[in-house]
């Protein structure tokens, strides 16, 4: 099955379910992907994370309730699984700058967040074309700073800042000097724009023999990773991200993705801000 047709079948999924509890585990099962993976090609594919979608198609049914009905609004805040109409005011208010009892006396016009759908979407590649490869590596060893952030509060640049200063005290570096920026969540979290992951920063050792204070080890595992090749300035690097997920995994449908991290790598090709600059985005992959 398509990728695309999987992720159709979990917007379908969420529509007939917005009434009801659902969670990230529940829709990344209809899709038949991990609930990690499946938020990374669910943002790919709408440029939403998969809780701020939901949200948004709940308040977007929950004011035409409100409008066309006189249901209470404390029931529709229950209906739409909002913990009390508090909590559905505020929530309301923020995303549509207007309160539920205000829109229902005064407004009468409603704001709504449609359903995405991608039935009949032609996704395209664009005109240059990205090198890719899949590459068999075996485990190796970072040492490194690390941070826990969101993709709402993104501390991955100032980590950097500060791992830069100190990368020279990191013992047994190999030879390459690449560094590495390895991105790890849970296998059960419910991944949300919020949501938490650790990021670390650090250089390929060949031990773990004294790590300096305050810097951390991880161990990446052996296995089949997709290489590619980013070009050009950091700022566009999450357009290479969306084209991975939407575009590559799309035209090699024999391969799905694996595993609960992927991992950057910036050697001596990479010139920051330069446009021919040159980092490499790595994913784990395994054939169908």
């Amino acid at each position: 099955m398509q990728t695309e047709e999987c992720l159709q079948r979990a917007l379908n999924y969420i529509e007939a379910n917005l009434t009801e509890k659902i969670t990230l585990e529940d829709i990344a099962d209809v899709a038949n992907y991990s609930p990690w993976h499946f938020h990374r090609l669910f943002q790919a594919f709408t440029g939403k994370g998969v809780g701020e979608y939901v949200r948004l198609r709940r308040l977007s049914e929950a004011g035409r309730v409100l409008v066309f009905s006189s249901t209470p609004i404390k029931e529709i805040a229950i209906r739409y699984q909002f913990e009390s109409q508090a909590a559905f005011t505020r929530a309301y208010r923020n995303c549509f700058g207007v309160t539920p009892g205000k829109l229902r006396r005064d407004v009468k016009i409603i704001t709504r967040f449609e359903p995405v759908s991608l039935q009949g979407t032609i996704i395209q590649q664009g005109e240059k074309k990205m090198k890719t490869k899949i590459v068999n590596r075996d485990s190796f060893k970072v040492i490194g700073l690390d941070c826990y952030c969101s993709q709402i509060e993104n501390t991955i640049p100032q980590l950097w800042d500060r791992f830069m200063k100190v990368m020279h005290q990191v013992p047994n570096v190999k030879p390459s000097q690449a560094c590495y920026g390895v991105c790890l969540t849970k296998d059960e979290v419910h991944v949300t724009p919020e949501s938490e992951f650790r990021y670390i920063a650090g250089l390929e050792v060949t031990s773990f023999d004294e790590i300096p204070e305050g810097m951390v080890q991880y161990t990446v595992p052996k296995g089949e990773y997709l290489v590619v090749e980013h070009v050009g300035a950091l700022d566009s690097l999450p357009k290479t991200y969306d084209w991975v997920y939407k575009v590559w995994f799309e035209d090699n449908s024999e391969y799905e993705t694996i595993g609960n991290l992927d991992f950057e790598v910036y050697d001596e090709r990479f010139k920051f801000g330069e446009s021919d600059s040159v980092m490499e985005i790595w994913v784990p992959v395994n054939r169908k």
